[in-house]
């Protein structure tokens, strides 16, 4: 039986290559991100090995790498191509039953003229796991209110 899980968040910074290092440590998962943009500054690729402590025997190639840290339908276009998603298909084998899939940023990040991270996702009907911070709009906020309220007193 095979457990995948497609992890996104709700926006840059958030933790996305953290958790999926944490996945893959947890459960000696194969990690892989389709499409990676930023790569001067590295990859979340060889971050995740790092934290995880895992080998390349763990991890999948990206099928588009883009050096600038822009959106992938940006970093594509400056690259002169189109990101395909004909061309991101999720791997036939694997060492384990186990794959995290890290997406290039939030749900709505395009990924060309016409489709979003969202299609991505869609295509690979996964479960999604959102990275979040605890800010407005998250579970962090009930302290703050709670502390904001007892000042109103």
């Amino acid at each position: 039986m095979r457990h995948h899980f497609f992890i996104t968040g709700t926006d840059a910074g958030v933790g996305k290559t953290v958790l999926s290092a944490l996945l893959c440590a947890a459960l000696d998962a194969v990690y892989w991100k389709p499409i990676q943009t930023g790569t001067l500054e590295g990859s979340d690729r060889v971050t995740v090995m790092r934290l995880a402590g895992i080998g390349t025997d763990r991890t999948l190639d990206e099928v588009y790498k883009f050096v600038p840290p822009v959106s992938p339908d940006l970093a594509a276009r400056w690259a002169g191509v189109e990101i395909d998603l004909g061309r991101i298909n999720m791997p036939s084998s694997l060492i384990n039953d186990w794959l995290i899939v890290e997406g290039a940023g939030g749900v709505l990040v395009p990924i060309n003229q016409k489709q979003f991270l969202l299609d991505l996702m869609v295509k690979f009907k996964l479960p999604v796991i959102v990275a979040a911070r605890s800010a407005l709009g998250g579970s962090g906020n009930r302290s703050r209110a709670g502390q904001y309220a007892q000042q109103l007193d």
